[in-house]
């Protein structure tokens, strides 16, 4: 896994900007500019996952773009409510972890996914799970999604 630390953030860019795009119909390209957002934020919530390695992925939308997020992913016409909000962050956050593990494991690497956790900000977040492996920034219609990989070995 070591080897793998230097390389994270291309898979994990990938991962994320299919999800968005698959399973959200939502478009995302590279953030013009680095950094975590820090106004106007809709939601952060991580999930944990074991196996080879251990740690969690952290995704944070921004922007103003959940409702648009959640409403193609129900298929619905206006906002859905907070809760099937937060429910939908935590879908996508669910799988582009899915998806970005296989991509840095090995597609024969075996992991169980936590449940989705809301966390208060970006810095509560990443102080809790540890060190960032990797962070990546997407800019999304009008929008921000900042994705961050925390990675531990396995004991």
């Amino acid at each position: 896994m070591p080897d793998l630390m230097e390389s994270l953030a291309t898979p994990l860019a990938a991962a994320a900007a299919e999800t968005l795009e698959q399973l959200a119909y939502l478009f995302a390209e590279p953030a013009a500019a680095d950094g975590v957002a820090t106004e106007d934020v809709d939601g952060i919530v991580a999930l944990a996952f074991h196996g080879p390695a251990h740690g969690a992925l952290i995704l944070q939308l921004s922007g103003g773009i959940l409702p648009a997020l959640a409403s193609n992913m129900l298929g619905l016409d206006g906002a859905p409510s907070l809760p099937d909000q937060r429910d939908a962050l935590g879908e996508v956050a669910n799988v582009i972890c899915g998806n970005v593990l296989p991509r840095i494991a090995g597609a024969t690497a075996v992991f169980a996914l936590g449940v989705p956790t809301p966390y208060p900000s970006w810095p509560v977040a990443t102080e809790a799970l540890g060190g960032v492996a990797a962070e990546v920034h997407l800019d999304v219609e009008g929008g921000r999604a900042d994705i961050a990989l925390v990675v531990h070995p396995a004991a």
